[in-house]
């Protein structure tokens, strides 16, 4: 009994091992086989979401002018976009908004200003009021490159945006912090301060308030400009989690099946 004992013992370590090889082996085969699972389901949905793309681009009415309202003279539909595309755009427009409330409250302060009296503050209001036209022209034109481009995938339209923005940026951090001609920046609200006026008080305010808006605007158009950039440099697949494996440079207009399979 002793010797058939101390046999099972010498047997027993040899065996630990082997199973211990079988389990191994079957635990890669299973990994092996989820691998592959999750490599075809990446393949099917990466078609699914070029075909949703194409479709999205064929769906877009082009020539049903709606936007802005009243006038019409571009057409403009978030709803027509895929989810990554919209949020695109969607800041875009959100800059584009915040640069004509800023605009408009130009116009508001500096005709109160002139009404109360204020020197000089008479031509500012016109100053003001070309300012919404010409600014406001310029920044309809770079939210509509920046929806054609996101809807069609064109580049050079992206690029129009993304340079027509960064211009804009500039200017709305200069406007938010200047106190010259009808500009109510942070520098404004400290000289209102000190101004003898009945106004005075309402001036300081209300500069504080234009300048934070300009501050907004500049702020939220770099973020634009961010996801335009990104857009235009991985496509639809921008700010999903397949963005990483997305090929970069001249590769990222080709199919991105041969990276799925790669993974199989």
């Amino acid at each position: 009994q002793l010797q058939l004992a101390n046999l099972l013992l010498r047997i027993a370590p040899a065996e630990a091992p082997e199973r211990s090889h079988t389990h191994t082996h079957r635990s890669a085969r299973v990994k092996m086989t989820s691998s592959t699972i999750k490599g075809v389901n990446d393949i099917s949905k990466e078609l699914s979401s070029q075909a949703n793309s194409s479709t999205a681009k064929s769906a877009i009415k082009w020539d049903a002018y709606n936007y802005p309202p009243l006038l019409s003279v571009i057409h403009y539909d978030l709803s027509e976009l895929e989810g990554g595309g919209r949020r695109v755009v969607r800041w875009a427009h959100i800059h584009y908004l915040l640069v004509l409330v800023a605009l408009l409250m130009n116009v508001l302060i500096n005709f109160v200003l002139a009404c109360g009296g204020v020197p000089d503050k008479g031509p500012h209001v016109a100053y003001a009021f070309f300012n919404v036209l010409i600014l406001g022209a310029l920044g309809l034109y770079g939210e509509y490159a920046s929806f054609k481009g996101v809807g069609l995938g064109k580049s050079a339209l992206m690029n129009r945006y993304l340079l027509l923005a960064l211009v804009m940026m500039v200017a709305e951090f200069l406007f938010s912090l200047l106190a010259v001609v009808n500009w109510n920046g942070w520098l404004q609200a400290l000289k209102a301060r000190e101004l003898n006026h009945p106004l005075a008080a309402f001036w300081c305010w209300a500069a504080v308030a234009e300048s934070s808006v300009w501050t907004l605007a500049y702020l939220s158009g770099a973020v634009a400009i961010y996801h335009v950039y990104q857009f235009d440099r991985l496509g639809p697949l921008a700010f999903t989690s397949k963005a990483a494996s997305r090929p970069k440079g001249k590769d990222k207009d080709k199919p991105l099946k041969s990276v799925r399979l790669s993974r199989v």
